[in-house]
């Protein structure tokens, strides 16, 4: 038995993986793996060990020889990120990882169909990890760039579990990009994110446009027919209609084969993610044109937020804080709302309340649902709440929590 990170011990079962033993190199893999029994894949959706990231990538990873190099670099230098000064160090392991790692994945895509290996995919997207772990952003947009190339040749991905994973952690490494050029964390680069034009449509609306709208719950169906929001923030609610269903889904307790579980819960890995990259991207996209403060940019903020705040990543807080920063900016810019665009502030409100507070309290979060209760009358009891926010997704494990922010936040 071998003591790890994680004050416990191990039997001999890694001694069998396809890398050098190394003490350094098991710490990060057993850190890695904790983390992400830790982590919910979208509003209380915890799997533990079936997430995703342990059921399907590390079992690829030990699988193959490229992409377990691939993935030791990313793990430990996700170790060392969380450990190191600013600004972070590379140590000799870390640069030995790395180096094995690039003649491995070199190797591999000499093959002639190395484009339709999803070993090559797996390997890329390890590096991109291990380079953002470095805060080196020439690095991880290099391999951003050769990845979407490698997807369009091979014709796209697919809905498969190793497919949808894939999605959900290169969607991961776009959403960061996007939101630190949102954020002015990093100059604004059309390279890596190229710019799109929004749509407003005007009535009548397309048979199609009336499809995407029919989905949403009534809330945001009147905020979408009012013809305030862009078409492409309609798809994005749609989007989310296609997957919140299964947020109410218990994994101990719905019914079908092992198999089934997985793919839903492959499913909120990927679809979320991508949601929450497609908000901030829409984010950027307004801020690139000038479109004036106001319920477009909440939306987009509060699906952000709401999707991709890591209960187990201490550091997200300062993206969390900037963005509280800017929907609390946003709101005040709103001089005289509309009922629908009131209330759907104050469903984003409550669920970005809740969300944003998993480890510890966050005043911003609280000064945005306080100046929103403040600000938007008739809210003065939870009955009235609730029955507003139940013209939005509602989910039920959320429901107490929801209540306790509105009371904790009526009683300030």
């Amino acid at each position: 038995m071998s003591p790890t990170v994680l004050d416990s011990f191990r039997g001999d079962l890694l001694s069998t993986l396809p890398f050098t033993r190394s003490a350094n190199a098991f710490n990060s893999i057993d850190e890695y793996i904790q983390i992400h029994r830790g982590e919910d894949l979208v509003l209380k959706i915890a799997p533990d060990v079936a997430h995703p990231v342990i059921s399907v990538v590390f079992p690829s990873a030990v699988q193959d020889p490229c992409v377990f190099h691939c993935f030791l670099a990313a793990a430990q230098s996700l170790y060392e990120f969380r450990r190191s000064p600013w600004p972070p160090e590379r140590s000799s392991v870390m640069s030995h990882l790395q180096g094995k790692a690039f003649s491995a994945l070199q190797q591999r895509l000499s093959a002639p169909s190395a484009h339709l290996d999803d070993g090559v995919l797996y390997s890329i997207i390890h590096l991109m990890i291990a380079a953002g772990g470095q805060y080196d952003s020439a690095a991880v947009k290099s391999h951003l760039i050769g990845i979407r190339q490698i997807i369009v040749l091979r014709g796209g991905l697919g809905n498969t579990p190793a497919h949808q994973t894939i999605r959900g952690i290169l969607t991961v490494i776009e959403y960061f990009n996007a939101l630190d050029q949102y954020l002015d964390g990093s100059p604004d680069d059309l390279e890596a994110i190229p710019s799109s034009q929004l749509d407003y449509a005007r009535h009548p609306f397309s048979p199609r446009l009336c499809k995407l709208i029919a989905t949403l719950p009534d809330g945001f169906a009147e905020v979408a027919l009012s013809g305030r929001i862009s078409v492409q923030c309609i798809q994005l609610l749609s989007s989310v209609a296609s997957w919140q269903s299964l947020i109410n889904e218990s994994p101990t307790t719905s019914s079908g084969s092992s198999d089934q579980t997985r793919d839903r819960l492959c499913r909120l890995f990927c679809d979320p993610r991508e949601c929450a990259r497609n908000a901030v991207l829409i984010l950027l996209y307004m801020k690139r044109s000038g479109k004036p403060l106001g319920l477009e940019y909440i939306i987009c903020i509060g699906l952000a937020i709401c999707v991709r705040h890591l209960s187990q990543e201490n550091r997200t807080s300062l993206f969390d804080n900037k963005l509280l920063d800017s929907m609390m900016k946003n709101i005040k810019a709103i001089k005289s709302p509309q009922p629908s665009d009131s209330e759907a502030i104050l469903w984003l409100s409550l669920i970005v309340n809740w969300r944003t507070q998993s480890i510890h309290p966050v005043k911003k979060a609280d000064d945005v649902l306080d100046l929103v209760i403040t600000k938007f009358p008739g809210l003065q009891t939870w009955k009235k709440v609730s029955t507003v926010c139940q013209k939005f997704w509602w989910f039920d494990c959320l429901k107490d929590d929801l209540e306790k922010c509105w009371r904790k936040s009526f009683e300030r």
